[in-house]
């Protein structure tokens, strides 16, 4: 008699042991997670909570934020500079730029020199309120003696004389030689105005914007250069036919154009307005100075642009000055007036309220387009935010420290989140639902001020220099977490199914993990809860019931290391 024969049941095991980040996506795969907060790739491949944060101090109302080799920021009407009062602005958000050893705080277009702690502002303007005097003068303000003017040169002169020619339209200062006994033309004149402190606040070759001249100092009207001043003169390009008095206002302007974004590249800070359509750059070396235009190469710069649409971010990248619209790249070739050129590219720009999403990780800039967040390194856009899903997202606003890519930003339905790139690992995260205001990295650390206003350390700091008496010195504690996985068994046909799961995970003391199940698209059902009480490795086996899909969901709080998790397969039987 022979017994019935029975088929020993197919079985496999395979081993997730590289974990694959954020993906909210249908395609998520096994090692990704669908849903997931405060998780991080600090050790990728393994799998681990982020660092606890720092918070440092509360601001009352924060108006910006910047860091350099110390952090800067605006409270209220306050400027502070390494946690310490400097200068006074205007209420409202602020754009920094940093150039050389100045601050650059936008849009009160003041400045602070951290070498001498100067503070102040970048334009200048003075207008008179009395009798000003207007002198035709040598450049170095030195009064020539006494001149004619007339249409025909005056009769038997000596050597030295001047004679101002009027007999055109462009009146000339000319010498008598009487080595030659002809009158040579003095090239280039100059008129010096005079009135009480008017040049106390210009320096030679200041750019100015002069107003108010009447009579025949009209002519002075206009942009020019100081070139030379005191404190009770100023001295510019001109001609006049005799000296006069003016009694009504002369104003004197050092003028700084209004701009919408700033950057700093070549010793330079650029800018543009979409107002304007317009793209400017300073004088080189000199951020007061921005209509200089003599026709040397530190002048300034400025040109019209003809794209259409709004300007929505100006960063620097690779040694270029990048300026971005939704749909169009700038970038600015060349070293110095004479040959800046611009090119401009048709491809994904920042979207709108965006601009503060632009940092460089390393040698690639990233930013938050219409279409995504995009990589850049000189050539085309690529984007790098599939695992993002397929929601949109606005007001992105970004920081960076070693590898990692922070950016904020508000989705569809008005819920902020906080998502982090590591460009070493190609890999999201989602930690929370934190809205940054402001993001700024001084040295090893990124600083940023949430919606709560208050300043925060993403590894952990606690204050920002020694003996800080404002600082808080808080951490936020354990750290919960949770990492949502994607369906699986969608990889087991043929009436396969997951028979097993074995978490292999390090927990550091006092942190607890709970593993969940979820069957076929049910309720979450706990498969298993462990507490730490010492640094200590697992071995967690997980015995689910027999479905066609399943979800993995790991809640914790506290710190640990997931290290791999092992699946071992069945085969059913095709009967019913």
């Amino acid at each position: 008699m022979e017994l019935p024969f029975m088929s020993a049941v197919s079985r496999s095991r395979s081993l997730l042991s590289a974990f694959g980040g954020y993906c909210h996506t249908p395609a998520c795969s096994d090692g990704q997670f669908y849903n997931m907060e405060n998780l991080s790739a600090r050790d990728a491949p393994l799998l681990r909570p982020r660092p606890q944060r720092g918070k440092i101090r509360q601001f009352n109302q924060p108006w910006g934020l910047f860091g350099r080799d110390k952090l800067c920021w605006v409270e209220g009407t306050s400027f502070y500079y390494n946690g310490f009062l400097v200068g006074s602005v205007s209420a409202g958000e602020k754009q920094f730029v940093g150039m050389g050893a100045y601050l650059l705080i936008w849009p009160d277009k003041k400045y602070y020199n951290i070498q001498t702690g100067e503070f102040g502002d970048l334009g200048a303007s003075v207008t008179t309120d009395g009798s000003v005097g207007f002198t035709l003068s040598k450049q170095d303000g030195t009064l020539y003696g006494s001149y004619s003017a007339s249409d025909a040169a005056p009769e038997s002169p000596e050597n030295g004389d001047l004679w101002l020619d009027t007999s055109q339209a462009v009146h000339i200062l000319k010498e008598y030689a009487s080595s030659t006994r002809t009158w040579v033309e003095i090239p280039t004149t100059y008129v010096k105005i005079s009135f009480a402190n008017l040049g106390k606040l210009f320096r030679q070759y200041d750019g100015i914007t002069l107003s108010g001249c009447t009579g025949s100092a009209a002519g002075l009207n206009g942009s020019c250069v100081i070139q030379s001043c005191g404190d009770d003169w100023i001295v510019v390009p001109g001609v006049l036919d005799t000296p006069l008095e003016q009694e009504t206002a002369v104003t004197v302007a050092r003028e700084i154009p209004d701009m919408d974004f700033l950057t700093e590249c070549g010793n330079r800070v650029w800018g543009c307005s979409s107002q304007n359509h317009e793209i400017y750059a300073c004088k080189l070396g000199d951020p007061t100075n921005w209509n200089c235009f003599e026709g040397i190469s530190t002048d300034s710069y400025s040109a019209t642009i003809g794209s259409d649409g709004e300007f929505t971010g100006a960063c620097t990248h690779l040694g270029y000055v990048l300026f971005f619209k939704e749909d169009t790249l700038h970038k600015v070739y060349g070293s110095c007036p004479a040959n800046f050129q611009i090119s401009t590219s048709p491809v994904r720009g920042v979207k709108k309220g965006s601009e503060r999403s632009l940092v460089i990780v390393n040698e690639t800039l990233y930013y938050h387009s219409r279409n995504g967040v995009c990589a850049y390194d000189g050539g085309l856009p690529v984007s790098v935010s599939g695992p993002l899903g397929s929601g949109t997202y606005q007001n992105a606003r970004a920081g960076a420290v070693g590898d990692s890519y922070y950016l904020s930003m508000e989705d569809e339905n008005g819920d902020w989140q906080l998502f982090v790139y590591n460009e070493s690992a190609g890999l999201w995260h989602r930690e929370d639902n934190t809205q940054v205001r402001w993001f700024a990295r001084v040295g090893g650390e990124l600083y940023f001020i949430a919606q709560d206003n208050a300043l925060y350390g993403v590894n952990g700091s606690t204050s920002l220099y020694e003996g800080d008496e404002d600082a808080l010195e808080q951490t936020e504690g354990p750290v919960s977490w949770y990492g949502e996985t994607g369906d699986m068994g969608m990889d087991t046909p043929d009436n396969q199914y997951l028979a097993a799961l074995q978490l292999c995970l390090e927990l550091e003391a006092g942190s607890t993990l709970t593993v969940k199940l979820r069957y076929d698209g049910g309720d979450w059902v706990q498969a298993a809860k462990i507490t730490a009480a010492t640094k200590r490795f697992f071995n967690l086996p997980i015995i689910p019931r027999r479905c066609g899909l399943l979800r993995l969901r790991l809640e914790g709080q506290g710190d640990g290391r997931l290290y791999s998790i092992a699946k071992v397969t069945e085969s059913a039987t095709e009967l019913p």
